[in-house]
């Protein structure tokens, strides 16, 4: 480190701690000190752990499409059932997504995520073990409360702990591990479906369960909720990683540029400014899932209808994930240049023509390039809108206010398969099933353009500044 460079960062931290005029005690600046920090190590350890916790909602919703048509001819199901059963687990994401959101804001985020850990790795493993439609569906019910639980709060963890200067592309990053997830159930579906069978692939999902006692070790808890409960020496501890050269005092008071809410306020995130981008960020990412959990549901079943065989159906999804790790890099970059409605534009459009088109081509390798641009458009714009979505809102009620909207994105994942089911039961034509598919990304394109930036940061601002609070700078 440079001299210049040592002197700039002492100098930020003497605008970090000042003296507090009304009680004559340093107050500390959580926020500030966290978004002026050069030292990698905790938002590294922040990003990596929660990366690995959303590889899990990867891992759900293509495992499933995976082992789908061994499944359905193991229970004797026809489409419309397995498709019942696809989006059943969804069901119950979207109840679980607003408790544990507002859960994680009242009493924790680190807590909540543990929970959702456990919650979704013993009933995914529980599912293996069922013997009829009815078990397997509670079991996958219950799985997805606890799979709710995991990316809002995963994303804004990261969007916390990051320093400010890379926000954007850390928490975009860290949702990649959706791709990671969907790339590993292709692949242990190649290893292991024909030899050791569906039940086997579900049951050892439970060894995703040994990130619970890591997390619980090395990630941090929310600074709002630590500053809310006042918890100074869990605080201390935090900041020494932020900054070794950082000297606690006894009587330090911590705060946040922002003051942290005394309850959580649910319904702020439907009034004023926030009304607009809670709906049309929900309708967005509504649309995205929806295509990317039934597209991943249904295209190795729907291969093997157009007389492909099951492994190169397999493969679809395979190379679907793959494209993700060069889409969500590339989107994080160009967002940082030309904003995130420019990227989402160029997007969806490539989204449509795509999948449009795997039912179109008739040559295997074709259609595969096809689904390869299918799975860069909607993974890339998926994984700019949950970071877009926690710049909008304050910290004190960010976990909510992205549960809510992954909320109303879960509703896609129940409406798609179903829908996609009743067409394959109706003999549907699979190139028409596919265009249906497709469709949702021209909604998802003008409700992304509807958000509006301003007004959020403004009322954000606004309130902010009417709260009279001792401990704020």
């Amino acid at each position: 480190m440079t001299a210049d460079e040592a002197r700039s960062e002492e100098m930020n931290m003497e605008r970090t701690l000042g003296d507090a005029s009304r009680s004559g005690l340093r107050q500390v600046d959580v926020t500030k000190l966290i978004d002026n920090s050069t030292r990698k190590s905790l938002p590294i350890t922040v990003a990596v752990i929660c990366f690995l916790a959303i590889v899990f909602d990867g891992l759900d919703s293509a495992l499933f499409g995976t082992v789908l048509p061994v499944l359905m001819k193991d229970m004797k199901m026809g489409p419309a059932e397995a498709g019942i059963l696809a989006s059943i687990g969804h069901i119950g994401a979207v109840g679980g997504a607003v408790l544990f959101g507002v859960a994680a804001d009242s009493i924790g985020r680190k807590r909540m995520l543990l929970i959702g850990i456990t919650v979704f790795t013993v009933f995914t493993a529980a599912c293996g073990l069922s013997q009829g439609f009815i078990d397997f569906a509670i079991y996958r019910f219950i799985a997805g409360i606890g799979l709710a639980g995991i990316v809002p709060i995963a994303v804004a963890l990261v969007f916390e702990y990051t320093p400010g200067k890379r926000k954007a592309v850390v928490s975009s990053a860290s949702y990649m591990g959706i791709g990671v997830g969907v790339l590993l159930s292709a692949l242990l579906s190649i290893a292991f479906l024909s030899t050791a069978g569906w039940r086997a692939i579900l049951i050892g999902t439970f060894f995703c369960i040994v990130l619970v006692p890591v997390a619980f070790l090395w990630l941090p808890e929310s600074m709002s909720i630590l500053v809310k409960k006042r918890k100074k020496d869990r605080i201390r501890k935090i900041l020494m990683r932020v900054d070794p050269r950082f000297i606690s005092d006894v009587n330090d008071e911590y705060v946040l540029n922002e003051p942290p809410a005394s309850k959580v306020p649910l319904t702020r995130l439907f009034q004023g400014g926030y009304a607009r981008n809670t709906f049309f960020l929900g309708t967005a990412l509504h649309c995205l899932m929806m295509i990317a959990v039934t597209l991943t549901t249904w295209v190795a079943h729907l291969m093997v209808q157009r007389g492909f065989t099951l492994a190169t159906g397999i493969t679809f999804i395979l190379v679907f994930s793959v494209s993700n790790f060069i889409s969500t890099p590339l989107a994080g970059w160009m967002a940082d240049r030309v904003g995130y409605k420019k990227v989402f534009a160029i997007y969806m459009p490539i989204l449509f023509v795509s999948i449009s088109l795997i039912g179109i081509v008739q040559d295997p390798f074709a259609a595969l390039i096809c689904m390869f641009f299918a799975g860069f458009a909607v993974l890339g714009a998926t994984c700019l809108l949950l970071p877009y979505a926690g710049s909008l809102y304050p910290m004190s009620f960010r976990s909510s206010a992205m549960g809510v909207i992954y909320a109303i994105g879960r509703i896609g994942p129940i409406i798609g398969p179903a829908i996609a089911g009743v067409m394959l039961a109706a003999e549907m034509r699979v190139p028409l099933i596919l265009i249906f598919m497709a469709a949702p990304s021209i909604v998802a394109l003008v409700a992304f353009l509807l958000v509006k930036d301003g007004p959020s940061q403004v009322v954000a601002q606004q309130e902010t500044s009417l709260v009279t609070d001792p401990l704020h700078v």
